[in-house]
């Protein structure tokens, strides 16, 4: 392995084969999901520019997606990721088929109900499709699920690049569709643009399904051998799997509800404003998401060998990649609010405010949402259920109380205070119910310090502009990095596992 000195560095306590794919899965899951989000944005801009239907076809697909993973995927992605590694090797094949014909099952009672209550259709898909229409979508619904499954199988068995590329290339080949018919036949586009959005991503959902079905059973290093199918599901799996369909349908909840109430409290306008916000804020997750990804595969693997110290030493080095980016983006966005909100126009340059008070609530909960993750991986779940249906009470609470005095302020502290409060006691509960120990409280207590000081600055003493919203950006990472005790040993580790080019060439000058 040409760089194994430096992986050996990084995860000296986890075997080698492991190890390997563990630091390739990283940095391929950071580079191809950088690499898919400004295809993402260029779809939307695209659609947009061919019509307001066309891109509200087009939301209503991501609706769908929401739907059709948060509450039609039973279980969702942990389920393969936490048995796979768990059982014998005669038995995976069985499994995952045994799995999926459970998924399939479980959109019977949503079918059942299309046909009974066929005007419920209309609070997901609205008046933009016929009845007819609707339901197909829901019947074909597995098609979807599919390609989600295979991505979480093959994150399970550790070939987390593979895993990516399945995922990624249904952004990546919608744009490249929606582009070529862009300009080689616009005015077709603009007059089929519906069934071509749908046909497209169920087009691309089969052929990643198909392509990371090739690669799970037949390709891969670490692929599944085939074995005679029986029925099988192990021991634990329908306790695990309701707790997590609990969790996703809660999540699906909790995600839309703040939307729901500011509409009803406020106007479409305030609503506006809102999502804005929000929007901004939560790039700070989905950023900490790209270097996570890895994580829950990893704990799997090494916990089904009894691994634990190892499995302590991927959670430790997880974590402080992740401070790290955590408290990038979050100063960038606390000292960069105000140039970001003036670019969304005129009707946005009053919420830099607003915008710099959520980044501090989110980039100071993020960390935590690691304890969902991690009380997966040992199957107790149950425990976050409890969790967030209190973060849902706690924010009902915060949200009636704190709109009246606040109204669009009140809104986000009681958005971000609860999903704080509600992050913070997952890590704690994770952290009692794990069979290894871990610590973030010196990484923690140096990038809340940072963070607050950087947001009191950004609030009451200056108003940044690009240059000095950078300089100042430079000087806290400067100062978190020095307080953290990232060394340069670890720094040259890290730029090794995401840079590596880049780290030999600093090594050779």
């Amino acid at each position: 392995m040409a760089n194994g000195t430096q992986e050996v560095g990084l995860l000296s306590q986890v075997p080698e084969v492991m190890r390997h794919r563990i630091v390739s899965g990283m940095r391929w899951t950071v580079w191809l999901s950088a690499i898919s989000v400004p295809f993402s944005y260029a779809t939307t801009i695209l659609l947009a520019r061919i019509s307001p239907e066309a891109i509200a076809t087009y939301g209503l697909l991501m609706v769908y997606i929401a739907v059709v993973l948060g509450l039609f995927y039973f279980g969702g992605d942990p389920v393969a990721i936490k048995f796979l590694p768990e059982l014998k090797a005669e038995k995976r094949s069985s499994f995952l088929v045994s799995y999926y014909v459970v998924v399939c099952l479980a959109t019977v009672p949503w079918i059942v109900a299309a046909l009974l209550w066929p005007s419920g259709l209309t609070y997901i898909f609205g008046n933009q499709a016929s009845h007819p229409f609707q339901l197909f979508l829901i019947v074909i619904s597995p098609i979807c699920v599919l390609s989600s499954l295979v991505g979480a199988a093959l994150k399970g068995t550790l070939e987390i690049i593979w895993a990516q590329i399945v995922l990624r290339l249904i952004t990546i080949g919608s744009f490249a569709a929606y582009i070529t018919l862009y300009f080689a036949g616009r005015s077709f586009l603009a007059a089929n643009y519906a069934p071509i959005i749908w046909g497209t991503y169920l087009g691309l959902s089969g052929i990643a399904a198909g392509i990371g079905l090739f690669h799970l059973f037949v390709h891969g290093k670490n692929r599944i051998v085939w074995h005679k199918f029986h029925f099988f599901l192990p021991h634990g799996f329908w306790r695990y799997t309701f707790s997590l369909q609990q969790l996703s349908a809660l999540g699906f909840f909790a995600q839309r509800l703040d939307m729901i109430l500011v509409l009803n409290r406020g106007n479409l306008p305030i609503l506006g404003q809102y999502v804005a916000i929000v929007t901004l804020a939560e790039t700070i997750r989905v950023i900490n998401r790209f270097f996570l990804d890895t994580l829950l595969p990893s704990i799997t693997n090494t916990i089904a060998t009894q691994d634990f110290k190892a499995a302590s030493e991927i959670f430790s080095t997880h974590m402080r990649i992740l401070f790290i980016v955590n408290t990038a983006t979050t100063c960038g966005l606390i000292l960069l609010a105000r140039p970001v909100t003036s670019l969304l126009g005129v009707r946005y340059t009053g919420l830099a405010a607003p915008v710099i008070v959520l980044a501090v609530l989110v980039g100071l909960a993020a960390p935590g949402g690691v304890g969902g993750m991690l009380l997966s991986s040992v199957g107790k779940q149950q425990q976050a259920v409890w969790i967030t249906i209190g973060q849902v009470i706690l924010y009902i609470g915060l949200f009636m109380l704190l709109w009246r005095k606040w109204e669009l302020m009140g809104a986000v502290v009681a958005y971000g205070a609860s999903l704080l409060l509600a992050y913070f006691s997952l890590l704690l509960t994770a952290k009692r119910a794990l069979p290894f120990r871990f610590s973030v409280t010196r990484d923690y207590a140096a990038f809340a310090l940072i963070t607050c000081i950087v947001a009191g600055i950004a609030l009451r003493l200056a108003t940044f502009g690009l240059t000095s919203g950078l300089l100042a950006w430079i000087a806290a990472m400067a100062v978190y990095m020095y307080w953290a005790n990232y060394g340069l040993w670890e720094c040259r580790q890290m730029l090794q596992t995401f840079f590596p080019v880049v780290a030999r060439k600093i090594e050779l000058t």
